[in-house]
Parts: C-alpha cells; structure tokens; sequence
C-alpha cells in the first residue's frame, strides 16, 4: 500500500470531513493518489457502497483505473468502447466506476452512486458535460480536483461541488519538479478521422517519394490542423495531385482542431508570465495570432528579427515557429505549449530550453496538444524516448504509456500474435523500415515483445503468443554448448556449459535484465563462436525460450 505524503493525508482528511470539497494541487503531485484513498476511506468506513469518478478522456480512463488497481480497489472503465446495452450491466456491476462526462451524461438513468470524483474539476461550468452530470447526480459525498481554477468560474464550479481549498507550489516544493509536462488530447472528428485515415491507405500502398508525400499530408493534418493541409492542397505541387479527388472534403474541415484545446490550456495556467507556443506552419501561426485573446508577438522567420523579438519582449504570450527554437534569443516562459509535436530530439530539447533557466516562478509547465491515433502521437513518443536518455521528461509515465497502446504504431505490435521478421512486417503494414524498427524497439522496452534468431533473421513475437514459436521448432533445439556473464552484485560471474546447465545456474539469478550467450559450436578439434544477444527482461519462461534458441 502506498503511503501518503503530508500533504495528500491532510488533503484526504479535510475533504472527509467536508464531504463535498474541492482541492487545488499543483500537477505531479499525486491528485488521483488522494482522490482514490478519499473513496477508500469512504468503503472501510461504510459510509458508500458505489462511487463514481470522472475523468476527462479516454486515456485518463485506463490510467485511474490502473492507479486505483494498484491500491487493492476495484475499478472498473466504462465508457464509449461498449454499446450501450453492455454499459447497463456494467454500471450495476461497478463498485467504482471509471468513466467520461459525456459516457454517463449519456447512461445517467442507470448511474447510481454514493460518491463521485471529479478530476479536471474546471470543466464543471455552462454546458460543458461535466456540468450537466453534476446537476443530475444524487450524491452526498463529491470531491474535485484540479490544478487550477480561473477565478471567473470558481463560485460556479464551487456550487456544484464543494468549497474550494488550494495548496501552492511553493509550499510543495520537496515533492515537485522543476518543471511539469501535461498531454491535452486533441481528437479528430469523425469526418477529419474519415480524411485522415483514407491518406494513411493511400500512404500504405504507396511507393517511394509518394509514400513520404503521403506522410508529410498526415503530419500537417495531425500536427497542425486542416488549414495546414488546405494551404497545401492550393499550391501546385504533387502532394495536391496526389490528393485533388480529397480537396472538397479537407475544405469542409475545421481549419484548427487543436484551438479549444490550446486555449483551455491557456486558461489551465491562467497564472503564467510568459507563454511561448510552438506551431509548425506559418500559416497556423498567424491564425493563431489572431485567435488568442492575449497579447501576443509573432515570431517566424525573415529579416525583422530585432522587430520580432522586441515585441517578444513586451507580449505575453509568443506563437513561434522553428525560427525561435534556436538561434533567437527567446524571452524565458513559465509556460510552453507545443501545438506541433516534434519527432526530432534534438528540436524537443531545443524547445524545452525555454523554461529551463532558473528564473521566474519555481515550477513552470510544458503541455503537448495531441491528436491520438495519428503521426502527431507517434512523433511524441518517438522524441521523448529519445530526449529523456538526455534530459529528465517529467511526464507522467502511465499517460505516456495509454498514448502508445493507442497509437498507430502499436497496431505493428497488435500483429505478433504470430511470429514475424521485420520484413514480413513491414510488408504486412505498409509501413516504412523505419517506422517498423521504432515499434518493435519500443514494444521490447516495454516488455511486450520478444524475439529469437531463425533462418529469417530475428523473429519477433508478443509475450502473450509465446507458444506461437512451437512453428520454429529447430531452432529451439538445444545441441550447443554457451558461456555467459552475469553480474552478481559488484562481481562478474561466467558460466560455462550446455542447455540444462545453463538454465540451472541462471534461474537462480532472476529476473535478468537482458542475457548475451557466447555459443560453442564444436566440430572435430575445431571450435566455432557466435555471439547472440537478447535486449529484454529475461523471466523464467522467456529464459528458457533463449537459452534453447542460443544454442541451437
């Protein structure tokens, strides 16, 4: 069981006593930690019997879940996944229910609850989903969270609620980074899903420059919006011939996609000093300008730079394109929102280093605006995976890992039910070596996959399907002798000899992080090596799976 800090312990009593109470925390601080033992406390006491959190996405949904999992409490994810008709028994079923405003706005005839969580509390107003499900529940005990609240709503979301109480930053400093990353998904609609998805076919079919054409088409789709894309399907270029038959319905889009988001970001840290947004296109930049009801510089590139940045300077918040990543001197932000996510590391540590001086307010934030299920979600996996083997990424791991599982390149991993090379994949997906490659090596890291040395090169397999390599029998043939090293606290141990000596020696010394075999192959007075390397967890199943396919 987790033990509560300080401040999460006197946050859980002082919403017990108050019943209904809201509490303002800073982000990274454990909100869902506190809202999960505010409802513990509630069912060992008898006080509830059923309760209800909300939360804001779909992500969220599976991440609280598996939090609360993790305490011994039992919830369940209920939202729009399932029809309908599986929802009704799933909401008689549920002691804690894990769902979306609109999920059970939509099923609140069979939602009957004790208590109700309400993170991302700030939505609560005007006609907003959270709102009308909180005028409609019957509930004695309510908790909200968040980690600002706008002044201009706190007496509405207050009546709907509780009283608010707020801890500062400041008074946390022990407990928090310096600074903080926070994902705001930014979903397609239905129609842009629709345009986006018949790009990512033609994309799979294509052939060489034709397939990068199609690529660049997604990513200023996902990444910037339908302007970015409508302003490319004007120029007579071969990406608009490529897409001519799709002009009527990319102009019948949105132009931004990603706008409310941006500005609920906006009104999130409503007590910035400085917010620098990074946008890609120059276009949406300007628009953007436009759109943003703050005072705002321009920052692009050209030769009034001395201009650009003196505006800089005196705004609150700049809308930057690549031009300020480097090379201009930027003011330092307390705030940086990325509305086009980067695949490139180096650009994403760039970016960063706008907030990384040590000046102005002692916790600054970073939020990524992304588009789940397309290139803009895998660009920022891609390029936090890379930056944090050189800078700490303070973005909770649990929404990072839900933003994979939902991607597109996670789908390369949905496939290894059966056992495939790389080749065979990227045949299969129609996606590029490159996109292959990334896919596999993440699903290793994250132990979902596996693989073994066949006449096809390495095969990969998911852990779940290991039985599915019974179809490479031969080479699970152990008939080779092996040498391994292992560290054994500061000590380097070699173990020398066949399959069943080898086995019994390791499966003393598991888990293992990774195993490399040095294999003897003998023939006559002459001995041959070869050296096999295993880059995942060894348990003691995969132990015996490597150790057979090394020395066969």
């Amino acid at each position: 069981m987790i033990e509560l800090r300080p401040y999460q312990k006197e946050a859980v009593e002082h919403a017990l006593k108050c019943k209904r109470a809201i509490l303002i925390l800073p982000t990274g601080t454990g909100k869902t930690i506190i809202g999960a033992f505010f409802l513990k406390k509630l069912f060992d006491s008898g006080s509830i019997k059923r309760a209800l959190v909300l939360v804001p996405t779909r992500i969220l949904v599976e991440q609280t879940c598996k939090v609360y999992g993790k305490l011994g409490l039992e919830a369940k994810a209920i939202y729009g996944i399932y029809t309908k008709e599986r929802r009704v028994d799933m909401w008689k079923k549920a002691v804690i229910a894990v769902s979306t405003p609109e999920t059970v706005y939509s099923d609140l005839e069979f939602v009957k609850v004790d208590a109700v969580v309400v993170d991302e509390c700030h939505h609560a107003v005007g006609d907003d989903a959270y709102a009308k499900v909180l005028r409609e529940l019957n509930c004695e005990y309510r908790l909200g969270l968040s980690a600002f609240i706008p002044k201009r709503i706190r007496k509405e979301v207050e009546e709907l609620i509780g009283e608010i109480r707020e801890w500062e930053a400041k008074d946390l400093r022990p407990f928090i980074a310096e600074w903080i990353g926070e994902v705001f998904e930014t979903p397609f609609d239905s129609e842009e899903m629709k345009v986006y998805d018949e790009i990512d076919r033609r994309r799979s079919l294509a052939k060489g420059k034709d397939k990068l054409i199609y690529t660049s088409a997604l990513k200023f789709f996902a990444k910037d919006g339908a302007l970015a894309l409508k302003e490319s399907l004007n120029r007579k270029t071969r990406l608009s011939k490529l897409l001519e038959d799709l002009k009527d319905a990319v102009e019948r889009l949105r132009d931004l996609h990603k706008l409310k988001h941006l500005k609920r970001a906006l009104e999130v840290y409503e007590d910035f000093e400085k917010a620098i947004i990074f946008v890609e296109r120059v276009v949406v930049a300007k628009r953007l300008v436009e759109e943003i009801d703050y005072n705002v510089a321009l920052v692009v590139g050209g030769r009034r730079k001395d201009e650009m940045l003196e505006n800089a300077k005196r705004a609150e918040v700049i809308v930057s394109t690549s031009a300020g990543e480097e090379g201009l001197d930027l003011p330092t932000a307390d705030l940086l929102i990325n509305w086009s996510n980067t695949s490139s590391p180096l650009r994403f540590i760039q970016r960063h280093g706008r907030i990384m001086r040590k000046m102005g307010r002692n916790v600054k934030f970073v939020v990524y605006l992304v588009t789940p299920d397309t290139v803009d979600t895998d660009d920022l996996i891609a390029s936090i995976d890379t930056a944090k083997k050189f800078v700490d990424v303070n973005v909770d791991r649990d929404v990072l890992e839900q933003l994979w599982r939902k991607s597109r390149r996670y789908r390369i991993v949905e496939l290894l039910s059966t056992p495939m090379p790389l080749e065979w994949i990227r045949d299969l997906t129609g996606r590029t070596l490159e996109e292959v490659r990334f896919a596999l090596r993440k699903a290793v890291e994250e132990e979902e996959v596996i693989y073994i040395y066949t006449h096809l090169g390495k095969t990969f397999v998911r852990r779940d399907c290991i039985s599915e390599l019974e179809k490479f029998g031969k080479f699970l043939n152990p008939k080779h002798l092996g040498k391994v090293k292992i560290k054994v606290g500061k000590r380097t141990k070699t173990i020398v000899g066949d399959y069943e000596k080898l086995r019994n020696v390791l499966v003393k010394y598991l888990p293992l992080p990774k195993l490399e075999v040095t294999v003897v192959k003998r023939s006559g007075d002459l001995e041959e090596y070869e050296f096999k390397r295993y880059d995942f967890p060894i348990d003691d199943v995969v132990l015996d799976i490597v150790l057979k396919n090394a020395l066969s």
